[in-house]
């Protein structure tokens, strides 16, 4: 819409974005994201923490070519129609994922293990009880202890590889949670004041062709000028966010963040899923 304003040409760079977008969602859902998934139960945190800087540098080389598709035409990414569906465009502010969905993510895993953790009295009370009962016989005794003995090695290596991705949340959660405090506090701070900007540059673009200060056409170039910079700026505050979660997060923690990130991408271009979204619309005309 700018570009055609104040350029008087057709918009550039549509495509060549839309065809990074999907090599970029495809490359995340067939190699980061079940390399990332493999390492999160069977390696060490060492070789996880690579393939979770691996998946993290995936977003920030996103980030940094939805810089450079706003910098061709920024009206390809605020109104994003070629690249993004139906089921996506809910979730957007000013051209990609609003930074509170980070946020409410973590707190997600968080809130989870919280309501984990408390204790079910009357299951509580139930496990004590058995504690204490006796089996039958001894040769039923014995039977089952021998099950056990087979149960235990069997899962033991099982449980060894999972165990600190089950308490994962359980370590500095509150730590973890104080700073997921603070970044939201800035970010009650920095969304409304870039809303501002958008709204004092379409104020000025219908002040100056209004006026007759400007012509359409200046008066859009300018605007378009301020909005690629608001845009850049929500990018860099998109990106910001990741960043501070995973650099105050364990390694599981960054693991299983960043995996919920990407499948939440990955599932919301689910074509099943769009294709049940699409029957809904048309049952509700």
């Amino acid at each position: 819409m700018f570009k055609s304003l104040s350029r008087n040409k057709p918009p550039t760079g549509h495509h060549t974005f839309n065809n990074y977008y999907t090599n970029w969602i495809t490359t995340m859902k067939t190699t980061h994201l079940p390399n990332l998934r493999h390492h999160m139960s069977a390696s060490t945190p060492t070789l996880l923490s690579a393939h979770v800087e691996i998946l993290h540098h995936h977003f920030k080389s996103y980030y940094h070519a939805l810089d450079l598709a706003a910098s061709a035409d920024v009206s390809q990414i605020l109104f994003p129609s070629s690249h993004r569906n139906p089921l996506e465009l809910p979730f957007l502010w000013l051209g990609d994922l609003h930074p509170y969905l980070f946020t409410n993510l973590i707190r997600s895993y968080l809130i989870q293990h919280d309501s984990s953790s408390v204790i079910d009295p009357e299951n509580d009370e139930y496990d004590r009880g058995n504690g204490d009962h006796e089996v039958g016989s001894e040769s039923g005794r014995e039977s089952e202890e021998g099950m056990e003995e087979i149960e235990v090695g069997e899962s033991c290596e099982f449980l060894k590889k999972q165990w600190p991705l089950m308490n994962a949340w359980k370590v500095q959660s509150s730590k973890l949670t104080a700073r997921i405090d603070q970044i939201e506090r800035g970010l009650r701070l920095m969304v409304p004041a870039l809303m501002d900007r958008v709204r004092k540059a379409q104020a000025g673009f219908v002040a100056k062709v209004g006026s007759g200060e400007a012509t359409a056409a200046v008066a859009a170039a300018e605007m378009e000028e301020e909005m690629v910079g608001i845009v850049m700026d929500a990018n860099r505050l998109r990106k910001d966010v990741i960043s501070e979660i995973v650099s105050v997060s364990s390694v599981y923690q960054g693991a299983l963040f960043l995996e919920g990130l990407a499948q939440f991408l990955v599932g919301i271009r689910d074509e099943k899923m769009l294709l049940e979204f699409k029957k809904c619309k048309r049952l509700m005309k």
